[in-house]
């Protein structure tokens, strides 16, 4: 009588201790799944600054291309060389390398910003399955305990 109820005891201890060892592994899944939205959420916001910084450094891009245009063609009309066409052909090869260096500046940005959205796409996957893992366990948590009553022969 006394050895069935040490073993009784014995496997209700080994049942609890299954249980809550796959209880704890799946609240440590739903902690890493918690960080990989934090981390995502920061990708994306990473990606908002990113587009916005670059909108703003366009726009003082762009007003510093108007005021070399201005200028540029201020000084051949001082110099009566306005409309001559080496001078028009150098003020538009100067005015489209600046643009391009506008677009590439932009390119880089676009770069920049979808690149953190991909992290942020990836911590997202990551986290949806640190949460299946959890579930996972969870469910399996009466299993692993009945398991572990038994001796773990299953």
């Amino acid at each position: 009588m006394v050895i069935g109820v040490a073993t009784g005891i014995a496997m209700g201890v080994n049942f609890a201790a299954g249980v809550f060892k796959s209880r704890s592994e799946g609240d440590a899944y739903m902690a890493q799944a918690g960080a990989y939205q934090q981390d995502a959420a920061l990708y994306r916001r990473n990606a908002r600054i990113a587009r916005l910084t670059g909108a703003y450094n366009e726009d003082i891009y762009r007003a510093q291309q108007r005021a070399v245009k201005a200028r540029s063609a201020a000084a051949a009309g001082e110099a009566g060389v306005g409309e001559s066409p080496t001078t028009v052909t150098a003020m538009m090869t100067t005015y489209n390398a600046l643009e391009q260096n506008i677009l590439s500046a932009r390119f880089q940005v676009e770069s920049e910003a979808e690149n953190y959205l991909y992290q942020a796409r990836v911590a997202e996957e990551n986290a949806r399955q640190m949460k299946k893992k959890a579930k996972h366990k969870y469910n399996n948590s009466l299993i692993s305990g009945v398991s572990g009553a038994l001796g773990g022969k299953f």
